[in-house]
């Protein structure tokens, strides 16, 4: 039943991220380290390693992000500051999975879909707006809260 908790904290982080970014006018800027910090969340609360592993490389990139848009990096420095906030991140993810059964691949696949959905922003707009990663995240939870842990018939031997 713990872990069904997960899917409970990323459908509310869902609700939050849509009322912040949503009526209060928040920048996208925010979004990567709040999925990130939303995924950390439910891993802990759900005692799930890999969910923490897969927003550690978020949090990391969702720093850079607020520091140049938002503080004292300056935009020429931005494609350098994004990849050493996701390397952080990933360093971060890789020393905590040494210490869990949990693999580094999640940790990579968020690295990779962050990516590909920032560069696809570009020509898919709706990428860029807060309702698209509401609807993300609130999936995600009950993916999370139904299919994850649904009982699973045993494989008959031979």
């Amino acid at each position: 039943m713990t872990q069904r908790l997960s899917g409970v904290v990323l459908i509310a982080a869902a609700a939050t991220y849509a009322m912040l970014l949503g009526p209060a006018g928040l920048t996208f800027n925010l979004t990567p380290m709040f999925v990130g910090l939303s995924a950390i969340s439910a891993g802990a609360a759900g005692r799930q390693a890999r969910l923490i592993a897969v927003g550690l490389p978020l949090v990391g990139w969702g720093a850079a992000v607020l520091l140049v848009r938002n503080g004292p990096v300056p935009d020429n420095r931005q494609a350098p500051a994004y990849l050493i906030g996701l390397a952080v991140g990933l360093l971060a993810a890789h020393r905590y999975t040494q210490r869990t059964d949990v693999t580094l691949t999640g940790a990579l696949m968020s690295a990779i879909v962050g990516g590909l959905s920032f560069y696809l922003a570009y020509d898919w707009p709706e990428l860029g707006r807060w309702r698209a990663w509401a609807i993300t995240l609130a999936a995600w939870g009950m993916f999370e809260l139904v299919a994850l842990h649904r009982p699973v018939a045993p494989t008959p031997r031979r």
